[in-house]
């Protein structure tokens, strides 16, 4: 599909998609964005470099050094150095593994007036796996509006959720524009496939400017293919087979858990995506595990990983986008055995927490 666009249109490979973008893609993703609840217009959207930048492109641009930023707990780990680099403090929310940010706790903070923004994955949340019910998602929107803070909206998975209809996005009630929404097509795609995009709100402007003198374009040709994989229907055909074949990955994932891991444990239902979370009982250390297993070149992510402060010292997130092969299930094995061995339990898990 690239070299059929650049034999079309070879001047593509000479030009720079200066910021917002691709009017092309970013069209297409604005008629994508309706399946999520969001009424966006081609204007609305800057195409990024991945999802990171936009998530930074979107600090920056809301929030000065010595800024609180709200976050769930646990979190996607790359935010932490992310908000360090940018000399913003963080603060942990707490966030329920079916039900995802609690509102009271936010309410709590926005009343205090102790948080200058807040990052949250309201959507398929990365580590959890959770989606937020749809009231709740209507309150935080109503919340961030209410108190004019901004909310900075991660969907990197939305797209990848299980079942029937797509859970909207909190920026389709978004009355005010203080929500921004970021994603891209790395999770969908391809990893190497570094476009990303953020529907900006009120911030839309000076988002396009900082934009420009921070990596100033994306790749017109990728940007021009994109597009036409989307026109095409190509994209919709990829996304049925992935949402397929990572549901029943997770769902191989959880039976192997309930087979190998100690008594106690508890798994979460993933809602999309590839991620999910898993608490050990007592006696279980994710560091200490860790290490153990790294000398077996078994590689995990221990809960200390997803907290600001080093909690969720017995939590682990595990992923299921790699091949469910024969060395994938052997090492899950592996790392039930071994915690069984921490705990002094037997293998039989608590299942849909």
């Amino acid at each position: 599909m690239l070299s059929s666009q650049l034999r079309r249109q070879p001047d593509l490979i000479g030009k720079y998609a200066l910021p917002p973008g691709s009017l092309r893609l970013r069209q297409q993703i604005a008629r994508r964005s309706m399946t999520l609840g969001m009424l966006v217009e081609p204007g609305d959207i800057t195409l990024t470099h991945g999802c990171m930048e936009a998530l930074q492109l979107a600090l920056r641009v809301t929030t000065k050094p010595g800024d609180c930023i709200g976050l769930e707990s646990p979190t996607y780990f790359y935010l932490l150095p992310l908000l360090a680099s940018l000399g913003l403090k963080a603060l942990e929310i707490p966030t329920d593994p079916q039900h995802g940010l609690s509102l009271d706790a936010l309410e709590l903070l926005l009343n205090e007036k102790r948080l200058d923004a807040v990052i949250a994955m309201p959507t398929v949340q990365n580590p959890l796996g959770c989606t937020m019910p749809l009231a709740a998602k209507k309150r935080l929107a109503r919340l961030m509006n209410d108190h004019q803070v901004p909310l900075i909206e991660d969907g990197l998975y939305a797209e990848i959720q299980f079942g029937g209809a797509l859970s909207p996005a909190v920026k389709s009630f978004d009355r005010d524009g203080w929500v921004l929404f970021c994603s891209s097509f790395t999770k969908t795609l391809a990893p190497d496939f570094r476009i990303g995009w953020i529907a900006g709100g009120r911030f839309n402007e000076a988002l396009r400017k900082l934009k420009a003198v921070s990596s100033m374009a994306e790749s017109q040709l990728l940007s021009e293919t994109l597009a036409m994989f989307l026109e095409t229907g190509g994209y919709d055909h990829h996304l049925r087979n992935l949402r397929k074949r990572y549901a029943a990955q997770v769902e191989a994932a959880r039976a192997l858990i309930a087979r190998h891991f100690p008594r106690g444990t508890r798994a979460t239902q993933p809602a999309g995506g590839f991620v999910f979370w898993v608490e050990f009982p007592a006696g279980v250390d994710s560091v200490a595990l860790f290490h153990q297993l790294l000398e077996e070149q078994i590689c995990l992510t221990p809960g200390t990983l997803y907290s600001p402060s080093g909690r969720h010292r017995n939590g682990l997130r595990l992923s299921c986008c790699y091949p469910f092969n024969a060395r994938y299930t052997q090492a899950l094995a592996r790392v039930g055995a071994k915690a069984c061995e921490m705990s002094g339990l037997p293998p039989g898990i608590e299942q849909g927490e």
